[in-house]
């Protein structure tokens, strides 16, 4: 009889352990299948952490280059209106100095016209005189004359290189023609021209024309040998 109510208690002693071991292997389970959840959260939170920290220094470069490109620009942009402002200066000089050589050339032709006039109603002993006068203002007309021709065609070449800074390739174009008139041998309106020619107006034959004429005028210029890799490729 006491043997079998030992082995009864022993029973349900082990039933209740089973049953003990059973829940805690349940709860072990799902311990550590919060642990790896756990983890798992974690190991993505530091992901996300990084990426994060990886957006904000991407950011912070984007930032900076920003602000180092803007700081740039306006330097450049400093520059180009210091430039325009200097160049607006020349002009207006270009012009003056234009306007006083014609004003001067005008008197000095309504000058000989006058002595033209003595010369034929005067005798002999002042014709002589009146022809040595003559002859130094018809001198210095074409002195003044050739002055004329070159601040022409500075003023031209100044011009067009205001409209080339203003983007106006066309009218660049015209007046670096133009300043080609009355000064041929400018070997920087050459140049521009050719790169006008060959970059923006699509005509080689002109821009490899005008780089010909610049290496020409200028046989030892150092950027020679680049000048030269332009003809190669336009021809």
């Amino acid at each position: 009889m006491i043997k079998k109510i030992y082995l009864i208690i022993s029973a349900v002693f082990m039933a209740g352990l089973l049953a003990a071991s059973v829940v805690f292997f349940i709860k072990s389970n799902a311990l550590t299948s919060q642990l790896e959840h756990t983890k798992q959260v974690l190991a993505k939170t530091d992901e996300e952490v990084k990426r994060a920290q990886a957006d904000k220094e991407k950011m912070v470069k984007e930032n900076d280059k920003l602000q180092a490109d803007t700081l740039s620009y306006l330097a450049l942009n400093n520059d180009l209106q210091k430039d325009k402002e200097g160049l607006q200066v020349k002009l207006k000089e270009a012009q003056k100095i234009i306007d006083d050589k014609e004003a001067e050339l005008e008197r000095t032709n309504i000058k000989i016209e006058e002595i033209e006039k003595k010369i034929a109603k005067a005798d002999t002993g002042a014709q002589e005189k009146l022809q040595k006068e003559k002859k130094e203002l018809d001198g210095k007309l074409k002195s003044l004359e050739e002055t004329l021709q070159k601040e022409r065609g500075l003023y031209h070449y100044n011009l067009a290189v205001s409209y080339a800074q203003a983007g106006l390739n066309d009218e660049a174009t015209e007046e670096y023609e133009k300043s080609l008139t009355f000064n041929p041998d400018n070997a920087d309106a050459h140049y521009n021209l050719g790169f006008l020619y060959g970059n923006v107006k699509s005509d080689p034959e002109k821009a490899v024309l005008h780089y010909r004429k610049y290496l020409e005028l200028k046989p030892d210029a150092e950027d020679k040998e680049e000048v030269m890799g332009f003809i190669d490729k336009l021809d």
